[in-house]
């Protein structure tokens, strides 16, 4: 957990995608790859989730030397173990139940749970977890990570859902509390071109590291 958190924390963005193409999914990561991204969430969304998945992390530490590959959208302990015989780097869920945490430190899987409620995060923090994801984030808003953050001293909070890939944006979350911001569509949108995305995310980390 401490070198995720420390790339997450030094990158202040995760990137999440899912597409159903293995070629699109690689030239994704390959964009942000070249943007100076190390920590990139793939999310368990459609059919070929798991196969692209598992190629992916087969050619990563070849293509992509030093990437941390994680995997979002897992609900149950079955997908759990499908992605950790994968080699995920970290599996990131919607939800948190005591199953699934207890699971995932038994089997040593790193797990970073979504959480939504004072309860949600709770039960991440009474099992020593140091960071959770708070989703849907447009849903609470700014506020919420600033008001409930004292009460758990200690966890690092992730909004994820509805952040706007923008640099003004962020920093309302980073300055409110956020280690850092999670970015799906807003970053990559469904008309995916490789260079746009690499220099979009490229200034972004740049306006983010030089604040």
């Amino acid at each position: 957990m401490n070198e995720i958190l420390q790339k997450i924390q030094d990158q202040k963005i995760v990137p999440l995608f899912y597409n159903e193409s293995f070629e699109v999914s690689k030239n994704i990561i390959k964009a942000l790859y070249k943007a100076g991204i190390r920590v990139i969430e793939y999310t368990n969304r459609g059919h070929q989730a798991l196969e692209n998945f598992t190629r992916l992390k087969s050619i990563s530490h070849i293509e992509f030397p030093g990437l941390l590959l994680g995997i979002g959208t897992v609900k149950n302990i079955q997908e759990m173990d499908d992605y950790a015989h994968a080699k995920a780097d970290f599996i990131i869920t919607p939800v948190i139940s005591e199953a699934l945490v207890k699971h995932a430190l038994e089997r040593n899987i790193l797990l970073i749970p979504g959480c939504f409620t004072a309860s949600d995060i709770n039960i991440a923090y009474q099992n020593g977890l140091k960071l959770v994801k708070i989703f849907p984030a447009d849903a609470l808003g700014k506020k919420y990570i600033k008001s409930i953050q004292p009460v758990f001293p200690g966890m690092n909070l992730m909004p994820t859902g509805g952040i706007n890939a923008e640099f003004e944006d962020i920093m309302e979350w980073l300055n409110g509390g956020a280690v850092a911001a999670g970015l799906g569509s807003s970053l990559i949108g469904k008309d995916f071109n490789e260079e746009e995305l690499t220099l979009k995310t490229k200034k972004l980390l740049q306006q983010l590291n030089h604040n």
